[in-house]
């Protein structure tokens, strides 16, 4: 519209001009006039063209959205930037990273991660808590000469009769639904410690006990199966078919994966463990914890890979003052095209059942990075795929 007008004013505008220069006696044959024209209303007209072009803004595409936003990376979604927020009430006295299922694009679980820097109670602050879905409570140190080291005693009181565990090594507490438990109790600690859950139900529920309903604290061993060392089964078959990923070959006799330094790829973890449902009291779940500090890809055995089952791949920092900072930069393929995501701060990686992902690629690292991976499944299947 502002061409039409624009093309319409320098006509008249410039037919003025010739019939006055005729009326004054100045002779302008056809040429002189069409140049006038052509100078009169043509170029103002191409220079509101070229205006109009680079400066509107582009149109809503079919779609909905803008032309620029049909163009984005396919699989985008499933990249989130990790949230920190305020945990539920009573639950834990500090912020911490916390994502549910409605975070996590449908993802049928739901996982908290933080740090512990001083003495406290939590989880909850006081009395005692039960849930509808299975959990487990990881404890972790941050030492990384050793991945078996905590640095810290940790207690915990499960059931209703309040039995209570103590521990000083990297340990997980399983809780099955419906089992009264908490609260857990750092004693006392040399350094930060990671605690991270997970809970096996897509958001957070509790049926909160009372402090003044709680029968007294007592010790006994009728809920020890559920306090697990973190710690890989030693158990190796060569001639086993395995996750197909080359994991299983370098376990140590010490129960710590090496994939880095024992040939799975030069940016894998300098130091893993992984538990599986078979060590989780039949747990629908499997999952790691890791120290990562070298750059390059994962995986030499392959490119994109895939597993039945829905899993979630975690990255996280090892600053305990700034749960926003990931001190590397990694870049992941996502989907059949091999869909390049880039990311620098703390960062989970959604992969569906059957959903093609990696090659991943760790390309600086300025501190070493936690890195765990949570699986709805008891066992790993991860076949290679040609994606």
């Amino acid at each position: 519209m502002l061409v039409i007008w624009l093309i319409v004013a320098s006509f008249v505008s410039t037919s003025l001009a010739v019939l006055v220069l005729w009326a004054r006696g100045v002779g302008i044959d056809l040429w002189d006039a069409a140049l006038a024209y052509l100078g009169g209303f043509g170029f103002p007209t191409v220079v509101i063209l070229l205006f109009d072009s680079f400066m509107v803004k582009e149109k809503p595409s079919e779609e909905g959205g803008t032309a620029k936003m049909a163009r984005e990376k396919e699989f985008a979604h499933l990249v989130k930037n990790m949230v920190v927020k305020d945990p539920p009430a009573g639950l834990y006295p500090e912020k911490r990273i916390w994502m549910e299922s409605k975070d996590l694009e449908g993802f049928n679980a739901h996982f908290s991660f933080g740090f512990v820097t001083k003495p406290v109670t939590f989880h909850p602050v006081e009395g005692a808590l039960v849930h509808p879905f299975d959990e487990l409570l990881v404890f972790e140190g941050t030492d990384q000469s050793s991945i078996l080291k905590l640095g810290a005693e940790v207690s915990i009181e499960l059931g209703e009769e309040r039995e209570e565990y103590v521990f000083n090594e990297p340990t997980v507490v399983l809780i099955p639904k419906g089992t009264p438990h908490g609260p857990a109790t750092v004693r006392s600690l040399e350094r930060p410690i990671v605690h991270y859950s997970i809970g096996l139900g897509p958001e957070y529920k509790a049926e909160a006990i009372p402090a003044a309903d709680l029968k007294p604290k007592t010790t006994g061993t009728t809920y020890a199966k559920y306090i697990k060392k973190m710690v890989t089964t030693v158990n190796y078959d060569p001639n086993a078919v395995g996750s197909g990923m080359g994991y299983e070959s370098v376990i140590g006799q010490d129960g710590i994966m090496r994939p880095a330094d024992k040939g799975v790829g030069p940016g894998n973890g300098d130091q893993i463990v992984w538990l599986y449902g078979s060590d989780l009291e039949g747990f629908d779940v499997n999952f790691t914890w890791g120290f990562y500090s070298r750059c390059g890809k994962w995986h030499r055995g392959g490119e994109a890979h895939t597993h039945p089952e829905a899993e979630i791949l975690c990255f996280v920092g090892l600053d305990e003052n700034n749960l926003d900072y990931l001190g590397a930069e990694l870049e992941m393929a996502m989907g059949p095209d091999y869909e390049r995501q880039v990311f620098n701060t703390p960062t989970v990686a959604i992969c569906p059942g059957g959903f093609p992902h990696l090659p991943l690629i760790t390309r600086w690292v300025d501190k070493p990075y936690g890195f765990f991976v949570i699986c709805l499944s008891g066992e790993h299947a991860s076949p290679w795929v040609e994606a």
